[in-house]
This record gives C-alpha cells, structure tokens and sequence, in this order.
C-alpha cells in the first residue's frame, strides 16, 4: 500500500515536473524594436529672433533599494550561446540567453520587445511598465588584466496588455536570442570572460508638453550565479591593433 500510495501521488506530480521546462522562445535578432513614447508637443515659442529658447526637456531617476535573500523570488541568466567568441568592438554579436526562475515562487515578467505598444493612445497620459534587462556582463579572466564591460537587451510589459506579461513557476524558463553590443571594450585585445546578469524595474512615464520624466524603481529577485562563457574582445576595426 504505502508503494502504491508513492506511485499515485508520483502520477500526480508528473503535470507539475512536465512544466518545469521552456515556455516560450523570444527572437529579437531580425526585429527592429519600438521603443520610443510619445509626448504633448512643446506649446508655441514666444521668442524673438536673436534670442536664445529652450525647448522640450527629458529626465529620470531610479529609485534603489537592495536585494533580501530571503525572498522566494530569484532569477538564473544563462548564456546558452555567444556567436562569435571573437568579438570585435562596436560590432554586435549574438547571444541566446535563458531565463530561469530559480526562485521557489512564482514570478510574473515582461516579454514584449516593443515599449511603444504599452503607451496608451493618449500621449498625455502617465503610465506604468515593466522592463527586464537581460545583461552580458564582461570581465577578466582569472590572473589576466582588468576587464569591465556590459551589453544588453530589454523586454517591456504591462498589465494592462496581458500579452506583454508571463508567469514563470518555479523551474520554468524562457529563451531569448539578440544582439547585443558591448557599451565600452578595452583599447587592446584581451581574453576575458562573460556572464549573464538582469535588472528588473518598474518604470513611471510622466509626460509634459514638450518632455517626459521616467521614475524608475529596482526591484531585486535573487540573482543566481550562473557558469562563465570564453571570449575574446578585439579592439575596433581599423585601430591598428588588431593587425598586430
């Protein structure tokens, strides 16, 4: 009885293992993504010629806090993928990444490449969004030189677009391929090593005629360490140093 009684609740069980697994794929490599918002134009000038005008204003700020490790909630980047190895800079690459909750709750993230989608029809209205940053995180190979550089790729959502959201359980993941630049690289060439890294925000778009102001807040899921991938990062076309 007590075997019988395993083998049953194992039967169970067997739905919630299956889904422990990938949901959905995400290609950004060939999409071109949208993510400019709209605001109220600036109202008409009143000045004269001669003289000097200020025009539409933007600004932001990011509210931070820091990271419970007692919060169910955690997140694993993998880099499954980075064509080339050899990288040269300012020349983006391809990087697959895999999200996975590695947390022990649910957790609810944006998937939608596009950010204008979000806004709603009238320009001058606030409104809240998520964005989750996937990072490819640059530094130097143990006993070499210093390396510190980073690259990413963002996703948005919303709940008021509930396609733009996705509900990760606990073992589930999802995959999604980019291109990604590095925002600065050594001046010579380099081994050095990558890793995956995330920022996840709640974001506030104010806009004002002629201007926005985004407020940004951090949230801070757990981050899973997860395994280094080799490269190597070349200085740019054309600087010399890449024909030593």
């Amino acid at each position: 009885m007590p075997f019988l009684r395993m083998f049953l609740l194992l039967l169970l069980a067997l739905p919630c293992f299956m889904k422990a697994q990938e949901i959905k794929y995400i290609d950004l490599t060939a999409v071109r993504q949208r993510t400019e918002l709209r605001h109220p134009p600036a109202p008409q000038s009143d000045c004269k010629e001669g003289t000097h005008c200020i025009g539409g204003s933007g600004g932001g700020s990011v509210a931070d806090g820091g990271p419970d490790q007692r919060d169910p909630h955690a997140l694993g980047i993998y880099l499954l993928r980075v064509t080339p190895t050899d990288i040269t800079a300012a020349e983006p690459f391809q990087v697959e990444f895999k999200v996975l909750n590695t947390g022990t709750a649910p957790i609810e993230l944006p998937v939608s490449p596009h950010l204008s989608d979000l806004q709603p029809n009238d320009e001058s209205v606030a409104f809240s969004y998520f964005s989750l940053a996937l990072v490819v995180r640059g530094e130097g190979e143990p006993q070499g030189p210093r390396v510190d550089t980073d690259g990413f790729v963002e996703l948005f959502g919303s709940p008021d677009h509930a396609e733009s959201m996705m509900v990760l359980r606990p073992g589930e993941w999802i995959r999604v391929s980019a291109n990604v630049k590095l925002l600065t690289w050594p001046p010579e060439p380099v081994s050095a090593r990558f890793r995956g890294d995330f920022w996840l925000r709640k974001n506030t778009f104010h806009p004002h005629p002629g201007g926005q102001f985004i407020e940004a807040h951090n949230l801070y899921p757990n981050d899973t360490p997860t395994p280094f991938v080799p490269v190597r990062l070349l200085p740019p076309v054309g600087s010399g140093l890449l024909k030593q």
